[in-house]
């Protein structure tokens, strides 16, 4: 863990949907194997992805000047780590951001994979700018302690949606990444659209696993120390495979499809 102060809160977002980005937090302890974060951000390549985060001690400050300028656009918490990862508990970033935002009447968008996004159900609830988007890509509880190591469970994912569409708040199913050979098959996105649906999800964005150099090795590696392998499947006839199994069970269930890129 490493303290840091920033000059700027905000960052422009290149993400559909997204008019800016903010990351209370760079690197992420979730340590997720697939995560190319690392190789879009060029963050500590000496290191192994997860062992070192960077706490911006100061970015609720600098949010709150730079939300007096008046950046109008949806802002995105969340695009390249969680804010939700284990620190904030200590640290309250993402909170005091968020408290900032909904003061001015911001529209935004969170990406997690935590189930501490409950504790700010006081701020999120009854907010009609914020949406909160719960990130399970594989649902098969073997597999995920290998490549999802520091993460909260499935099931407890599962049940943050739940939590979260019983008090009202905008939320939806991040079905990401999509790994060829150990969430794609036809069972697997069938449950997991199963899933979402049992807890009251009405949309679902999915994406594709993203082959980084640095998250196509650390994947590899992980999935080695059990003989597993990935099977690279990425052709266009793959692809609509997969979104065309998402599409019936969505149609099926009444749940909005949507692919992320």
């Amino acid at each position: 863990m490493r303290l840091v102060e920033v000059k700027s809160a905000i960052s422009p977002s290149r993400l559909p949907g997204l008019d800016w980005a903010i990351n209370p937090y760079r690197g992420c302890s979730h340590a997720c194997s697939y995560c190319y974060a690392q190789d879009v951000t060029k963050f500590e390549f000496s290191r192994r992805w997860g062992e070192v985060v960077e706490v911006k001690i100061n970015i609720v400050s600098r949010l709150k000047k730079e939300l007096g300028r008046g950046a109008k656009g949806v802002y995105g918490i969340g695009t390249v780590t969680d804010p939700y990862q284990p620190l904030e508990r200590e640290y309250r970033l993402t909170r005091g951001c968020l408290a900032l935002l909904r003061a001015v009447g911001a529209n935004v968008s969170i990406l997690t994979k935590s189930d501490l996004v409950l504790r700010d159900l006081d701020l999120l609830i009854g907010w009609k700018g914020v949406e909160v988007g719960v990130s399970v890509g594989c649902i098969d509880e073997s597999l995920v302690p290998l490549i999802e190591s520091g993460a909260p469970s499935p099931a407890r994912r599962f049940k943050t949606l739940s939590r979260l569409a019983q008090e009202g708040v905008d939320v939806y199913l991040m079905a990401a990444p999509i790994i060829p050979s150990l969430s794609d098959s036809e069972d697997a996105l069938t449950t997991l659209v199963r899933s979402a649906g049992a807890v009251g999800v009405r949309r679902i964005i999915w994406d594709r696993f993203n082959p980084k150099p640095l998250a196509t090795g650390r994947l590899r590696r992980a999935l080695a120390s059990k003989g597993l392998s990935v099977v690279p499947r990425d052709s266009d006839r793959d692809l609509a495979r997969t979104r065309a199994v998402l599409r019936r069970e969505c149609a099926r269930l009444d749940i909005e499809l949507l692919d992320a890129f």
